[in-house]
């Protein structure tokens, strides 16, 4: 088999995202014969204080418009894999793009959907309390990190992700929790336009994203399905999360006709 007839697998990182956080599910998915595209969301691979002076304006959309031009470049329709706040980037870059099918790991939500659950709530006021969020850096905070996102992995397992985190974009997070002040709809997401299959995967653990968001993700789509992984958190691309959501893939790309290559 050659390099050119292999499905190709963009990955798409979210919130606080560094290059390295897609590593183990590269890892697996090439040994299943994908060829892995993963770059960073742009700016997250700089220190982390370069990176902040950066992204704090950077859009959803610009986001996107990377993982646009990405796809645009292949040879061959890829799935699309979005994990948190990639998740909804990956359905903004469905919606413009030829693709196979699209997977979402604890997608953020997008415009319209309701999100005023407690422990968001809880992770992200802080940021909203600076004048000017809308512009400026989103760091993460240990304390919320640890209760919030990564609850159900070890303090060393926690405190590795947590050091290697960069800051986010304020002006994203404005679009997507201020949507409806938005007049360009940055986060908008139209299901119409999306006819592939989707599979929504989410713990029943994950505080910063809650489970019934990624059950409402899949029901907005016409060929959505949704799958609860218990005593699972936010971490769905490591560890016992990514044993999990490979299982879910394996079947989902089975049943969908998706692992065979395009072309021979």
């Amino acid at each position: 088999m050659s390099a050119s007839t292999l499905r190709p697998i963009v990955l798409i990182n979210g919130t606080w995202s560094y290059p390295e956080s897609w590593d183990e599910m590269t890892a697996a998915l090439e040994q299943r014969g994908y060829e892995v595209h993963a770059p960073p969301l742009r700016y997250h691979d700089l220190p982390v204080m370069e990176g902040a002076r950066s992204v704090a304006a950077v859009s959803l959309q610009d986001y996107a418009d990377d993982f646009v031009e990405l796809i645009n470049g292949l040879d061959t329709p890829p799935i699309i894999v979005g994990w948190s706040m990639g998740g909804l980037i990956a359905q903004l870059v469905a919606q413009r793009v030829e693709h196979a099918g699209l997977m979402l790991l604890s997608p953020a939500p997008a415009a319209g959907m309701f999100s005023l659950y407690p422990t968001m709530f809880k992770i992200f006021y802080h940021h909203f309390m600076q004048w000017g969020f809308w512009k400026r850096p989103v760091y993460p905070v240990w304390d919320d990190f640890r209760s919030y996102v990564c609850n159900q992995h070890s303090e060393e397992d926690a405190a590795d992700a947590f050091d290697q985190l960069k800051a986010d974009s304020g002006k994203a997070y404005t679009e997507m929790v201020f949507w409806f002040l938005d007049s360009k709809k940055a986060s908008k997401v139209y299901p119409e336009r999306i006819k592939t299959p989707v599979l929504v995967v989410a713990g029943s653990d994950d505080l910063i994203v809650r489970t019934p968001i990624g059950r409402a993700t899949a029901a907005r789509f016409e060929h959505g399905k949704f799958v609860e992984f218990w005593e699972m958190d936010h971490i769905l691309a490591m560890g016992e999360g990514l044993n999990r959501t490979m299982e879910a893939f394996d079947a989902w790309v089975l049943e969908k006709g998706l692992a065979d290559n395009a072309s021979s």
